[in-house]
């Protein structure tokens, strides 16, 4: 369905690959159908969360629940797993002087007290891509961290019970994102509240925290 979508909006190709990014051999049988279906790759876009483990409701406090099975299942696919696909694609990306796209978040930036497994992988993507990107410079491979406040999605509606009025749409979302990978932006932010977030935090950490 998403390929003929995709088809449907002028793609002239489009391919999929299923499988589970909590799976390493799922990440590499993904990377090398891109290299053998397409014969490289311009952009890489990281954007994938979930996990395998059932947690309950959330948001509630760590120590309510401490399940450390869950938040390691949790780490692998919402951190590593992005790790393994960039390290996988990185020689192509290499020859290509391409483009590695990290789709964050706010609390990839900011800390927040109910979404701590959520907000320790987020703020663990920052730290590695982060610093990849001095890594990738002398080979002009360009790294972009899209942060991201709510996007209207069933994934944001089945984790959490109230909805923010300055929830953003997938649509203009989506656009924010391959503008910055194609123009290679350092960090994107969206909706506009997310950087002067991120401001505040640097500027005032203690009032933000409260």
């Amino acid at each position: 369905q998403v390929v003929a979508k995709m088809k449907d909006l002028g793609a002239q190709e489009a391919i999929y690959v299923a499988g589970d990014m909590g799976k390493p051999e799922d990440c590499e049988r993904t990377i090398q159908t891109a290299s053998d279906k397409l014969g490289g790759l311009d952009y890489i876009i990281l954007n994938h969360w979930g996990s395998s483990h059932k947690r309950g409701k959330f948001p509630k406090v760590w120590d309510a629940d401490p399940d450390m099975d869950f938040l390691t299942d949790y780490t692998n696919i919402n951190y590593l797993s992005h790790v393994r696909l960039a390290s996988l694609a990185l020689p192509m990306l290499k020859k290509s002087q391409g483009n590695i796209t990290v789709v964050t978040g706010l609390l990839g930036k900011v800390p927040n007290p109910t979404f701590t497994f959520y907000t320790g992988a987020k703020f663990a993507l920052d730290g590695f891509f982060s610093s990849l990107r001095c890594e990738m410079k002398p080979h002009n491979v360009s790294i972009t961290l899209a942060v991201l406040g709510s996007v209207d999605t069933e994934g944001l509606r089945g984790a959490i019970q109230y909805f923010m009025k300055t929830v953003a749409q997938p649509q203009d979302t989506a656009k924010v994102i391959i503008e910055g990978a194609t123009l290679r932006k350092r960090e994107i932010y969206h909706p506009s509240y997310t950087r002067a977030t991120c401001i505040l935090r640097a500027i005032a950490p203690s009032i933000v925290e409260k």
